[in-house]
């Protein structure tokens, strides 16, 4: 794995209710889930009642996970067997009928022996919670959580990362509640062994490979631990530079224009976005390189015009966004980490 990082637009999209609904996958289970799962088409609308299929390509599952290719098939075979035996409870809310479900993730398995493909099909009372989301859904990038090692890892994951998608820095637990979505329910009586061989672990490979970084502090009454208060921040020093940038921006994006003439040119004149107007015209009030800017703007726009039709990737607005957000942030070698 050390040797491989995931495309970028390899990403996993669950509903909340799912991920809330699955406590006790394996770590091989995680891995070859999250992978089906991004490789469904984005722009796929659910049928109800009918079921998706998608192909696994072995071997690259197998290079994604640092597996030896001499075993990756049966591995997947192994693991798929594993979802398929997964029951998952949906409740009458989450289903199309209104009543309360028990279903399978998978609901079969096809094999081309010796071409290293693989196809399962997802229950149709699953599909939903995976397709056409528009609201109460998580999403994350494969390359943010490949390199996991244990299941825990995965799980707390998912969990602050629900929360940080709604716009949380926080999430709070008791014990027993973070126990049972772990799928730890009866173990660790201790919690001192909860932290030790659970939470520590985990926390640590979150703060290493993925896009956030977490801190947690113990909640007591009295002497006694009851739960734990999680703070979830954005991981810079794991985002790509495109990321990156687009972080400080987001930064300075309080809703206020602090430059709203400037704001109002870049819209009006080069068809920018308002929200990227607005980050473009914080950037530089808090430069003081505001005059800089308008003057700049003519040339980036001759730039802009003088594209061959074939080479224009974006429009005007978008690409005198992207022009100045180049100028205005700071190089890779200076961004926070």
């Amino acid at each position: 794995m050390d040797n491989y990082t995931p495309p970028p637009a390899l990403v996993v999209k669950k509903s909340n209710k799912l991920i809330n609904a699955m406590f006790d996958l394996t770590l091989q289970c995680n891995r070859l889930l999250a992978y089906a799962i991004s490789k469904l088409p984005p722009d796929l609308v659910p049928t109800p009642g009918v079921p998706v299929i998608i192909e696994i390509i072995v071997h690259e599952f197998a290079a994604m996970f640092g597996l030896d290719p001499k075993s990756a098939y049966r591995e997947v075979e192994a693991t798929a067997d594993l979802l398929e035996n997964k029951r998952i409870q949906l409740d009458p809310s989450e289903t199309l009928n209104g009543r309360r479900v028990k279903t399978r993730l998978i609901v079969k398995q096809e094999y081309d022996d010796g071409k290293g493909r693989t196809w399962l099909r997802f229950d149709e009372d699953i599909v939903p919670h995976l397709l056409d989301l528009r609201s109460d859904f998580t999403q994350y990038k494969i390359k943010d959580v490949y390199q996991f090692s244990t299941a825990s890892a995965w799980r707390v994951y998912e969990l602050l990362k629900e929360s940080k998608g709604k716009g949380h820095g926080q999430r709070d637990f008791e014990v027993e509640e973070l126990k049972s979505k772990l799928g730890l329910s009866g173990l660790y009586a201790r919690v001192g062994n909860l932290k030790q061989r659970v939470l520590d672990p985990a926390v640590a490979e979150i703060n290493k490979h993925s896009d956030i970084e977490v801190q947690y502090e113990q909640l007591k009454r009295g002497r006694c631990i009851t739960g734990f208060t999680f703070l979830i921040f954005d991981n810079l020093k794991n985002k790509t530079v495109q990321e990156r940038i687009r972080a400080q921006a987001e930064k300075l994006d309080t809703g206020v224009d602090h430059a709203p003439e400037l704001s109002k040119l870049l819209r009006q004149a080069y068809h920018v976005r308002t929200k990227q107007a607005r980050q473009i015209a914080n950037l530089a009030a808090g430069q003081g390189r505001i005059d800089d800017v308008m003057e700049r703007l003519p040339g980036i726009q001759a730039r802009f015009d003088a594209l061959e039709d074939n080479k224009r990737t974006t429009s005007l607005g978008g690409y005198v966004f992207r022009s100045l957000l180049k100028e205005l942030t700071p190089k890779q070698k200076d961004l926070p980490i």
